[in-house]
């Protein structure tokens, strides 16, 4: 007897077939009860944050000058929606629109248009106040503090560093490379230089199985030592459910606000999984826009399969292997350490590429790979020493090719979302 099974494609959904009796478990994040009240959580949060002084009080002891880092339109987080209140808070503090820059922290990734921007900010809030997109490239927008204790160089955007009062907004679902998204996250890669954001990466991707889902980690450590040095005054995080419910809004500390948002979000995206099949078929959804979106579905799917299992990965990547960061595919097929070395020697120029594509060596080293993926990424794929398939029916017989006595499988629904309970 057969199951029908429905997994998302992009936005779109697959349907196929598969044994019943083969079927292990499916894995899904779970569903907590949404906020009743949106806008009094997050007035409430701002206005009783935890281990941090209250908004009003912070601008009394350092100025008027606020910077609000938001991260991008590869994130869920309500942006839009909190953008309103914050502003109305820093209004009645005495902070007019005009002392007010929105920095968007993209990280690496490509700059937002300004549609994109519009649409991320909300309108209203777009024509109130400046919207600056974080270039990591552009020396003039960066300015160099030091380095951490461990050596990683802290340099930052000048904008965000020479704010008097810095805000950070974000949402909490788990991260490859930081345990947990959100909190010190949108200063370091947020509003980072390349040399940081690769250093941190350096230490994930040579530890990934380690650090995904796991809150005390040493790249966390980092980023929060990073987010201290250069001044974040406030986060405000938002835990949803996979619909785009919001089930909490916590103000305050960098970290102490952090850990209390991750504690509710471990509630829905941290799994634990009795068996670990022959098979484990994943869509890489929400995260599915390029290849490099999907190293983290990916990822999870390798710790969830047995060792040298089969993973398919269904992640149509629209826009390709990743805009911007072509040594991701061109460094090829290497070990971990190869690539590390090569680093080390100063031999790659894009030290981030580097440390994705050492990820997906890791990958290699614990699963077979199978990318359902649109045609034009085939050589994209095959480049990074994973197999290619054009539809679910294909990567299912090329599986039964690589391992003719599957006998039970795992679906994975939100492969970028989910995490092993630590």
């Amino acid at each position: 007897m057969n199951r029908k099974i429905e997994l998302h494609y992009g936005p779109e959904l697959v349907s196929f077939e598969l044994p019943e009796e083969k079927i292990s478990w499916v894995a899904s994040p779970k569903r907590l009860d949404p906020i009743k009240d949106f806008d009094a959580e997050v007035k409430n949060a701002i206005r009783n944050p935890v281990g941090c002084p209250n908004l009003g009080d912070i601008i009394k002891q350092n100025g008027k000058n606020t910077v609000i880092i938001v991260d991008d339109f590869t994130r869920a987080t309500p942006v839009s929606k909190i953008l309103p209140i914050l502003l109305s808070e820093l209004n009645e503090a005495g902070v007019q629109d005009a002392d007010i820059t929105i920095l968007i922290g993209l990280g690496t990734h490509r700059a937002m248009t300004e549609e994109e921007c519009r649409e991320r900010i909300g309108k209203e809030i777009y024509e109130r106040v400046k919207v600056v997109n974080h270039a990591c490239n552009d020396t003039d927008q960066l300015v160099y503090i030091g380095d951490t204790p461990s050596g990683i160089p802290i340099r930052v955007n000048k904008l965000y560093y020479e704010s008097d009062v810095s805000i950070a907004i974000g949402n909490v679902i788990p991260h490859i490379y930081a345990g947990w998204s959100a909190g010190a996250k949108l200063v370091q890669p947020g509003v980072s230089g390349p040399d940081t954001t690769a250093r941190t990466h350096l230490v994930a991707a040579r530890n990934i199985t380690q650090i995904l889902g796991n809150l005390e980690n040493p790249v966390r450590k980092e980023m929060e030592d990073i987010a201290r040095q250069t001044g974040l005054k406030m986060i405000i995080n938002t835990v949803m459910n996979t619909d785009g419910t919001v089930v909490r809004v916590i103000a305050g500390d960098v970290v102490k606000a952090h850990r209390e948002c991750v504690k509710v979000a471990e509630k829905i995206y941290a799994i634990d999984v009795p068996t670990r099949p022959d098979l484990v078929v994943c869509s890489s959804y929400p995260a599915y826009q390029d290849l490099w979106q999907s190293v983290k579905p990916m990822t999870v799917a390798a710790m969830m399969v047995k060792q040298q299992g089969v993973v398919i990965l269904l992640s149509p990547a629209p826009e390709g292997d990743c805009p911007g960061h072509p040594d991701f595919v061109g460094l090829g097929v290497r070990s971990v350490e190869e690539v590390y070395e090569m680093v080390n020697r100063g031999e790659i120029e894009d030290e981030v590429s580097a440390t994705v594509n050492m990820t997906v060596a890791a990958v290699r080293e614990m699963a077979k790979i199978i990318v359902v993926t649109e045609q034009q990424n085939k050589v994209y794929v095959e480049n990074l020493g994973l197999k290619y398939a054009g539809d679910i029916q294909e990567a299912l017989s090329l599986a039964s090719n690589m391992d003719p006595n599957i006998n039970s499988i795992g679906i994975i629904t939100h492969g970028a979302d989910l995490a092993k309970k630590f």
